[in-house]
């Protein structure tokens, strides 16, 4: 055999040359084998372990607050590193360094502003929470985008063309996350509510009747298409012999199979915790997403140590440990100062203008997290790829350069872009929020309530005015939880809704006409009584789900208080 046909057919089609094959070629790993299974791919698995015995152990209640305070410092934690990398770095920040230093003065101005309105009008200090709607835009994104670096990661010595190869793993974590999202039932429906009822955006009321269903189906086959076109894609590696990665085989399994059983409500889950949610489901995933960021920042600045490229001072020492006992010390401490960060800016306190700086704090913290690590971890650029330990085989292009690719900015360009980039949003998430503010905060039920009491102290005018404000409540909240009941038919939606038509009907055909001076009259009665055994038969139907019927308004409602309600309703058609 010739040494040009043996070339000729080692040469693939788009002209690489694929001798000696790769495909044997030892796996690119972030810490070591060990430590990248215990905190990057098989850690999905591992915290849904841990969650499900936390859950048995204490309780549903008691577990699932266990686990979303864990995840709640964290999360806050794990952004304590984006900063320390950007501070190191000392090529990195004079590249960006209005990026930097200007990152914060948006969101802190701005959340410091909104937080002295609420307190100048003696607002609950959780009001501000409205503007966490944007970060909870965010988040995902910010989530599948991590998974995907890892991928890419992982996929170092895979020989094929490289824009395939990107687009393929893209695909197959972006379609599957995006299934899984709108699967979990949670999610959407909960956004929308928060849109809702924080900030006045009623984008639920706009949503499709049935819009959900055909989304849940549509995201499904684009899944599974996206899954049967990787796996071609995964056979078309191996007859060329190009390398196939199992770590990240293994950590796109494990992380769409745990979020696939603990975010969607299926019949394994529950099985083994009841009371289990997609809160406590997105906790446990998001403990994990803090480990992996903690372990791939630790090694991004240890190598630029090993380079050269560090800052001097503290961060060179911390990061510069070359024995066995130094490494784990200095992991240590890397480790403490993380959590210690995130057990700060997660603490409540009684004084309010603590809880406001804390408050204004967490918020930056949080958005500069996900808007630097937007433009900071690009593979693409050369200088992320040498600190990894990416360099580019013979087969694949090499990585551009930040300094090639990012024209340098002026202080006044990127604070431009940093209003509108932050400031749009924000704005118009307050706008809606302090609009609600504004107006009476009461609950219908509180102000029901309200107009009882008064109508007990023989405040007769004021009794009918509150009773007016109550019956508007109801009449703006009815399809609101309406469309709630159709996107989540859970126990807690179903029984806020029982109890809505029951004291709209006893409303509209009793106590609104007696203000008028009116008897009922039969429609009205009629009227009343379907209404009555419509929300007999909701709160019935709520209560053999299974789960907890209580809800805003009604928070310590219990199962036995809702079936006597449900059937004191009942008596009331008898007579």
């Amino acid at each position: 055999m010739s040494t040009t046909s043996s070339q000729a057919r080692a040469t693939t089609p788009y002209g690489q040359v694929n001798n000696p094959p790769i495909f044997f070629k030892k796996q690119n790993w972030v810490l070591d084998p060990f430590q990248d299974t215990l905190l990057i791919i098989a850690a999905p698995l591992l915290a849904a372990g841990l969650a499900l015995l936390i859950m048995q152990h204490y309780g549903a209640a008691q577990g699932a607050v266990l686990i979303i305070t864990t995840h709640i410092i964290l999360t806050v934690a794990h952004h304590l590193p984006t900063f320390i990398r950007i501070y190191g770095d000392v090529e990195l920040f004079r590249r960006f360094k209005w990026h930097f230093v200007l990152g914060p003065v948006v969101p802190l101005v701005f959340a410091a502003g909104v937080l002295t309105y609420i307190n100048v009008h003696q607002y609950p200090v959780e009001y501000f929470l409205y503007l966490w709607i944007f970060l909870s835009l965010w988040d995902p994104w910010h989530f599948l985008r991590q998974h995907f670096g890892f991928m890419r990661i992982y996929d170092r010595h895979n020989a094929a063309p490289r824009l395939l190869a990107s687009r393929m793993d893209w695909a197959i974590s972006g379609f599957w996350f995006l299934h899984i999202m709108v699967a979990s039932a949670d999610w959407l429906p909960g956004l929308l509510a928060d849109l809702y009822r924080s900030a006045n955006i009623p984008l639920l009321l706009a949503l499709p009747t049935g819009l959900i269903p055909v989304l849940h189906s549509l995201t499904w086959w684009l899944a599974v298409s996206a899954t049967l076109v990787y796996g071609g894609y995964v056979l078309w590696c191996f007859a060329r012999g190009y390398f196939v990665s199992p770590a990240k085989i293994a950590l796109l399994v494990c992380t769409f199979g745990v979020m696939y059983f603990t975010y969607t409500p299926n019949e394994w889950i529950l099985q083994l915790v009841p009371a289990w949610s997609f809160k406590v489901g997105f906790a446990t995933l998001g403990i994990v997403h803090m480990t992996q960021y903690l372990a791939i920042v630790w090694r991004y600045d240890r190598r630029i140590v090993e380079q050269g490229r560090a800052r001097n001072g503290w961060f060179a020492w911390l990061h510069g440990r070359r024995s066995r006992w130094g490494i784990g010390a200095a992991a240590l401490v890397y480790v403490g100062l993380c959590i210690g960060y995130g057990d700060l800016l997660s603490t409540r306190f009684d004084n309010r203008w603590v809880m406001s700086c804390l408050l204004a704090v967490g918020f930056t913290s949080t958005l500069l997290h996900y808007y630097f690590d937007g433009f900071i971890w690009r593979i693409r650029h050369s200088q992320n790829r040498e600190a990894l330990g990416l360099r580019a085989n013979a087969n694949a292009a090499a990585g551009s350069s930040w300094w090639d690719s990012t024209r340098s900015a002026t202080a006044g360009g990127v604070l431009l872009r940093q209003l509108l980039y932050f400031g749009v949003p924000m704005g118009l998430l307050t706008w809606g929020a302090i609009e609600l503010w504004q107006r009476d905060s009461r609950s219908y039920v509180q102000q029901m309530y309200h107009a009882q009491e008064l109508s007990q102290q023989g405040e007769a005018e004021a009794a009918t005015e509150m009773a007016r404000r109550a019956y508007a409540s109801m009449q703006e909240e009815l399809p609101f939880a309406e469309k709630m009941v159709e996107l989540r038919p859970n126990t807690a939606n179903e029984a806020q809704l029982a109890f809505l038509l029951f004291n709209h009907s006893l409303y509209q055909n009793r106590i609104m006409p007696a203000l008028e001076g009116k008897p009922p009259s039969p429609t009205q009665h009629l009227n009343h009584a379907e209404q009555t055994r419509l929300a007999a038969d909701l709160l019935i139907n709520a209560l053999y789900r299974g789960g907890s019927p209580a809800h805003p308004g009604r928070e310590q409602l219990t199962p036995e208080q809702a079936l006597q309600v449900a059937q004191s309703w009942e008596r009331q058609l008898a007579l």
